[in-house]
């Protein structure tokens, strides 16, 4: 398309621009400004360019070049489509009601679904607790650990904490069957569902029973949020400034969808009206996303069903990308599974908007195979000479520019810091390949793997790269590079064209996201065993050697805390230094004592910082601290964006992966000193005998200070010890100087070489206010001596 005097006509773009713009400066100082004006310009403008798409820039010189150009003006019409979904579903701001509790007398009695299948014991003990600790007015509330395992420690966990476990002789219908399983064997008015991983808050109840006082009220579905980082904010050192990847629908789009009766099931966090499940038959079964199914006949049928826009349940995100490839390829195969049954557009008892917004939830899960084509195009150009976009740069200028800074800055003001334009384009991207291999096998009906549960919970102990989700972004990488060198250097006739200039900008647009891509398949190791809340709350540390001493409780999980202790006059950095001693409970708010051990330290001009390990805890301290964390303001973070520029990320990526892990966070931090030790060696012939036999001396001379050779004839594990017998103490003594000291073990300087593996007995007078059992952890050779890591007993590291 020839534009004469283009230049007068640029003055459109600039006006779009303007106008636009200044409706962002106003919603960033307002929120809602500008709201439903931006939609309707950005409506209007999109419009304007498909029609100049389709009447001027579908090539027609070669058939190639038409069938392509027609497949990528059909993907930009659907995604117009998709687009004119979202605007509508936000096109009214969401408000929120909150309805409180019926009187007592009128309470409807509650059963919660804890569906389980493999799931490590440690998560669903945080779940189980959670439910239990939900605050009732009454004691109508039941909760089912619905265990498709059958296993025997599950049915132990669900018994300490008065929870009913419920197995069934099969695993028909995978998760539906679970569920209508426990449906068949319960009796309650209102069902709550969760995931094995998600813990509601003690208000859960609260917030949402109430609602169900409209008898035509079906279900309550509130948002599936997360307290850990998923993958795009843990791989790319932006945790603070990205949302979770999920936020966006689950806290934003699924409030606009309930404008409409159109609040999908997410199949968890969510409480039923029994009648209107079993009116529907119970669970869907058939396909593998029982939940979307489920909600779409709840609706068929005619019941009504709300959104509650508080977090009142979070679990765990996938934490590695292959677990969150793993799920989306189930969620994208079971939507397309879902339309394939219950047709959308077809299933009666639905309204218009109802059949349109569901309609849209499938197609969207053909995104992969819509990015591909938007990727491929230009290569098709740079590599080929395939002509999909028959136009000019001008052109260009005049009315795709407009749209594509309206449809960004639109974005922008309907959502706010919620989600950015950019990161939605780098989400798809980094999932496209994998997700458009799904929807198309599915839609062609090919079989694949039976479905597994994503895996939540495991941890990661080493980086690793993944080399087989990374593959497809490198071959597109791949083949970008030698498209750029091949139309801009061995391509002359294209020299100063406008489609080199088009591709070429097009290509690179998409390279800087494959990048990200590649990077996000960089896992970084996830060492802890169980994810920390921040706190900043008040706390009580019991010292071994100094008593009590308030500070702050600076994190928190069950497994155990971190607190800051400032100095004193009770508790000062010289004194502390001398006596490296251990934090033996805390005493928090609302939980009470808690027992346990330190397990590193670090000091600071201010203060100390210790992290603490929790001895195993009983049921009711698990229900309080679980209901400490989750009423934490911090428990789970917040859904918008902070700093999160594309570049700032790739920034911070870089610098994350190339800046040393610190000191404490690898390993026991020690304390430097200049004590004496006396250690007591054993044979290690047997690792388990040896230990007790450790254990045995270390209880003789904490109790009474038994003489070392009163314990009996413990043989020494010296590799070179000429000297032993010339010692003052018994044959089974050395002498070592503690060049440091900590909460998990200890640094020595000696004459002799301790064989590493080897158990020891420790006594430092002034530091240890026992002995401990330690082991060798390793040895290195020195000028004079050797020097040795020890690491007691009681420590653990990663904990």
């Amino acid at each position: 398309m020839m534009i004469e005097n283009w230049h007068w006509i640029l003055v459109y773009p600039a006006l779009i621009l303007v106008v636009m713009e200044t409706l962002w400066i106003g919603s960033r100082r307002r929120p809602g400004f500008g709201h439903k004006t931006a939609i309707v310009i950005t409506i209007v403008v999109r419009i304007i360019y498909l029609t100049w798409r389709v009447m001027f820039t579908i090539p027609s010189d070669a058939w190639w070049n038409t069938a392509t150009g027609i497949l990528l003006l059909t993907v930009e019409v659907l995604g117009f489509a998709q687009s004119l979904a979202v605007y509508v579903t936000l096109w009214t701001p969401y408000a929120g009601r909150t309805v409180p509790l019926p009187p007592a007398d009128e309470l409807p009695r509650v059963d919660v679904f804890i569906a389980t299948y493999n799931e490590p014991v440690s998560m669903l003990r945080m779940t189980i607790a959670g439910a239990v600790g939900m605050r009732y007015p009454t004691d109508g509330v039941r909760v089912f650990v619905c265990d498709d395992g059958a296993r025997e420690e599950v049915r132990q966990l669900a018994e300490e904490y008065g929870a009913i476990h419920l197995i069934r002789p099969d695993h028909a219908h995978a998760k539906a069957g679970n569920l209508n399983n426990a449906l068949g064997r319960s009796d309650g008015d209102l069902i709550v569902t969760l995931d094995a991983d998600m813990v509601p808050r003690p208000d859960f109840l609260e917030r949402t029973v109430g609602r169900f006082q409209d008898p035509e009220l079906g279900f309550v579905q509130a948002p599936q949020a997360f307290y850990n980082e998923d993958p795009f904010q843990y791989n790319l050192f932006s945790g603070q400034a990205l949302p979770n990847e999920q936020d966006f629908f689950m806290r934003t789009l699924q409030a606009g969808k309930s404008h409409f009766n159109a609040v999908m099931y997410v199949g968890s966090n969510t409480m039923f009206r029994r009648s209107a499940l079993e009116s529907v038959g119970g669970f869907a079964v058939g396909v593998i996303t029982e939940d979307l199914a489920t909600g779409l006949l709840i609706q068929g049928a005619k019941y009504r069903t709300e959104f509650v826009p508080d977090i009142i349940a979070a679990g765990l995100a996938p934490e590695n990308l292959a677990d969150m490839l793993k799920q989306r390829d189930r969620w994208c195969r079971g939507n397309i599974q879902t339309a394939r049954k219950w047709n959308p557009l077809t299933l009666p008892g639905l309204t218009l908007m109802q059949r349109w917004l569901y309609s849209d939830a499938v197609v969207y899960w053909y995104f992969g195979v819509f990015k591909l084509i938007y990727i491929i195009t230009p290569l098709l150009f740079l590599l080929f000479g395939v002509v999909a976009l028959d136009t000019s740069v001008e052109a260009l200028l005049i009315f795709w520019l407009p749209t594509y800074l309206c449809v960004m800055l639109c974005f922008a003001i309907i959502v706010g810091r919620r989600r950015s334009h950019s990161w939605s384009n780098i989400y798809e991207l980094a999932l496209t390949p994998a997700i458009a291999l799904s929807a198309a096998a599915e839609t062609l009906g090919l079989r694949v793997k039976a479905f597994n549960v994503t895996p939540k919970g495991v941890g990661l102990k080493e980086q690793v790269f993944h080399w087989r989700i990374a593959l497809p972004h490198l071959v597109l990488l791949t083949l970008a590079v030698v498209g750029l060198v091949r139309g801009i250097f061995l391509s002359p006739e294209l020299a100063n064209t406008s489609a080199l200039y088009i591709n070429v900008f097009w290509c690179l647009y998409f390279v800087v996201g494959l990048v990200l891509a590649v990077t996000l398949c960089v896992e970084r190791p996830r060492l802890r065993s169980a994810e920390r809340t921040p706190m900043s709350t008040p706390v009580t540390a019991a010292f071994q050697n100094f008593g009590a001493h308030p500070g702050e409780l600076v994190d928190l999980s069950l497994m155990g805390a971190r607190i800051s202790i400032p100095w004193s006059e009770r508790l000062d950095p010289k004194g502390f230094a001398s006596k490296a001693s251990s934090v033996t409970a805390l005493q928090i708010p609302e939980v009470g004592e808690l027992p346990g051990i330190g397990s590193w330290i670090v000091n600071s001009s201010d203060g100390v910082t210790i992290g603490f390990r929790f001895d195993p805890l009983t049921p009711e301290q698990t229900v309080d601290l679980v209901q400490v964390i989750t009423e934490s303001p911090n428990w789970v973070r917040g859904d918008e964006e902070e700093k999160a520029y594309l570049a700032t990320a790739g920034w911070r990526a870089v610098r994350g992966a190339t800046t040393p892990t610190l000191p404490w966070r690898r390993a026991q931090v020690r304390m430097a000193t200049s004590s004496s030790a006396v250690l007591h060696l054993v044979t290690l012939f047997e690792r388990g005998p040896a230990l007790e036999l450790a254990r045995e001396r270390e209880a003789a001379f904490a109790v009474d200070r038994v003489p070392t050779a009163a314990a009996g004839g413990l043989a020494l594990d010296v590799v070179d010890h000429p000297e032993a017998e010339s010692l003052d103490r018994d044959p089974g003594a050395l002498t070592a100087a503690v060049e440091d000291i900590g909460f998990g073990g200890c640094r020595l300087s000696l004459r002799h070489r301790l064989k590493p593996g080897a158990l020891v007995i420790v006594e430092i007078p002034g530091s240890l206010a026992q002995p401990e059992v330690a082991e060798v952890r390793w040895v290195k050779r020195r000028w004079v001596g050797y020097e040795a890591g020890l690491q007691f007993d009681r420590a653990n590291p990663t904990g």
